[in-house]
């Protein structure tokens, strides 16, 4: 095959090559951004080529369809400005389809005033000639591939790890298929040397979407892998080859069709069982290229024991074990933590390693772990990841186990701390009750004022003892089926004097044939209490509203109190449920504490939310069953 034919099947192997490319990024990769405008520009490489095709070996008037093909390149050039600015998340609609708009109009241009010659040139029947006014459109294309170029490198910088691997890949792809149609204008420069760099030219759209998608697709390392092994096999397979014919051409043997059978198949068999040879060595080496960190040492292995268990909260375990597998594979790869069961195939779309607990509420539930989109690395990578997952989630349930200890001492410290709390205030309220008593009796003979002053004070003190004895006495819970619609009511019922007094409007949204598994009087108290701060809050404020929401949730009651006073100040939200952390006018300190016992107390949880509309809100859940 000479040089000809060897540029023929060049472009014949792009426009097989480019299309294909297209509808695997199309179908497989469409998730990743800028994919789909990507196979575009694919689809315009092998139109290009198809065209050149067309131009040289067909008839006048496919050459002239062919030489539309060609003309093309301005729209191909947007596609790639596209692409890259949708992946570097840059992308304005309207700017991109005025871009459009004018690549059309240049198209339509070069069609209409003829921007070029197909003439014989050195030994091509057609060749494909700008002249000088003709090289308006390639000026074009020429500028906005290097715009798109500029914007990569400019991103390059401010870029992750894996994104500027992505840029560099894209970058060097760029200058590939730059230098592969350099000489394509030898023709339209004057110069007589054949275009042999379009020979290289198939290989840019594979480097540029390997270059891209590697870091995302393990499937595309895969292939890569494939095609490197079989392209190197293949190199050596034919110098060998060539060796082999050398010196049995100088041993007197050149003339091969006078060959015996036997010889012949003798050679053939003796390069066969070289190929074969060679084959596991060559594949070797260029998955270690294409998958470096396929392989596993002791040391490495002991290193991710060590870090994954000296991990001590579910963050830096996941921080760790994705650090640790991304320095091993040298490729992005999160790791995503469950506690409630496996998630479904929707939770993660990327190549990733998931580790879970298999049984949520169970305090014996064994960590499991998933491999999921590793379908396309080699076995050796998936036994890497095989035993990292090992590895993973048995530091998973190691930590899980410690986290649990940890909680229930704190609980029994919380509990034991509660006990000598609750003794110290029984006999504080007992010391204090006396006094109390004493002076609200000396009180009579003073005036009303002091009398009313004296009162509230002692009321005061009274709330205080009460809230000091609810918040550091054992809980017992009678919980039963309760009417919390009814329940609510009533309560909205006997704070609607109050709230009227003050200027403030309380609504609800209670769901219909609403029912919990609760303590009446306990789930009284949590709202009571919530219901008083907002009102105290609210006082003096202009349209005041308190509002009152309660449903059902997945198995749960769900109730939230919000209103729009004046909001909890920032300072005081981490501490916000613990003993005298915050306090509003004439409270306790002790409200909130006691609604988070209580809350707790029925296995259900309390907190501050955001809801759009209200300054503040607290939601809390209660179960609805035994």
């Amino acid at each position: 095959m000479n040089a000809y034919g060897l540029y023929f099947f060049s472009l014949a192997l792009q426009s097989v090559i480019s299309p294909l490319l297209a509808i695997w990024l199309w179908v497989r990769a469409s998730q990743q951004p800028g994919m789909k405008a990507l196979a575009l520009f694919c689809v315009g490489i092998g139109l290009w080529a198809t065209g050149q095709l067309a131009i040289n070996l067909g008839d006048a008037r496919t050459s002239e369809l062919g030489k539309i093909l060609v003309n093309t390149g301005p729209v191909n050039a947007v596609f790639f400005l596209h692409f890259v600015l949708r992946f570097l998340g840059r992308l304005r609609p309207a700017s991109i389809i005025a871009w459009y708009a004018v690549a059309l109009l240049v198209v339509l241009g070069i069609n209409i005033f003829d921007m070029g010659s197909l003439l014989p040139w050195l030994e091509f029947k057609r060749y494909y000639i700008f002249p000088v006014w003709g090289w308006i459109p390639g000026i074009f294309v020429s500028g906005l591939s290097t715009w798109a170029y500029l914007l990569l490198l400019m991103a390059w910088p401010a870029a992750a790890p894996k994104k500027r691997g992505q840029i560099l890949a894209a970058c060097l792809a760029g200058v590939w298929g730059s230098l592969s149609t350099l000489m394509f204008l030898n023709a339209s420069f004057g110069i007589a040397i054949f275009p042999y760099s379009v020979i290289l030219l198939p290989f840019y759209a594979v480097l540029l979407v390997l270059g891209i998608l590697r870091y995302d697709m393990m499937v595309v390392n895969l292939w890569a892998n494939r095609f490197l092994a079989w392209l190197a096999l293949s190199v050596l397979t034919v110098a060998i080859a060539g060796l082999v014919l050398s010196l049995v051409a100088q041993t007197g043997f050149s003339p091969l069709a006078a060959l015996p059978l036997w010889q012949l198949w003798l050679l053939g068999t003796a390069m066969l069982l070289i190929m074969l040879i060679l084959e596991r060595p060559v594949r070797s080496f260029m998955e270690k290229l294409v998958f470096p960190g396929a392989h596993l040492e002791a040391a490495v292995l002991s290193n991710w024991r060590m870090q994954l268990e000296s991990a001590t909260n579910w963050e830096e375990l996941g921080a760790v074990a994705s650090a640790l597998l991304e320095t091993h594979l040298r490729q992005s790869m999160p790791v995503l933590l469950f506690h409630a069961g496996a998630p479904d195939s929707s939770t993660a779309e990327q190549t990733c390693v998931i580790c879970y607990r298999q049984q949520a509420q169970s305090a014996h539930a064994e960590w499991h772990y998933e491999l999921r989109h590793w379908e396309g690395a080699t076995p050796s990578v998936q036994r890497v990841g095989a035993v990292f997952g090992a590895l993973l989630a048995a530091a998973a349930g190691r930590l899980d186990q410690l986290l649990r200890y940890a909680e229930q001492e704190k609980q029994r410290l919380q509990q034991a701390h509660l006990t000598e709390l609750g003794g110290l205030a029984a006999t504080v309220a007992h010391e204090l009750r006396n006094p109390l008593n004493i002076i609200s009796m000396a009180a009579v003979s003073c005036s009303a004022d002091v009398r009313i002053d004296i009162r509230e004070q002692i009321e005061r003190a009274d709330h205080l003892i009460q809230d000091l004895l609810s918040y550091s006495g054992e809980v017992r819970l009678n919980c039963q089926p309760v009417d919390m619609a009814e329940l609510i009511d009533n309560i909205m019922a006997q704070l609607r004097p109050t709230a009227m007094a003050n200027g403030v409007q309380i609504s609800s949204d209670i769901e219909e044939n609403l029912h919990g598994h609760v303590d009446r009087m306990r789930t009284e108290q949590i709202l009571n209490n919530l219901l008083s701060n907002a009102l105290a809050m609210l006082r003096g404020r202009a349209d005041a509203r308190i509002h009152i929401e309660a449903c059902t949730d997945k198995q749960i009651l769900r109730l939230r109190i919000c209103d729009n006073g004046p909001g909890i100040p920032v300072e005081q939200k981490a501490d916000l449920f613990q003993a005298f952390k915050s306090r509003r006018p004439g409270g306790t300190g002790l409200g909130l504490a006691i609604v988070r016992r209580l809350v707790e107390a029925h296995g259900g949880g309390v907190a501050l939310i955001t809801c759009p509309g209200w300054n503040c809100c607290f939601e809390f859940y209660l179960p609805t069953s035994p």
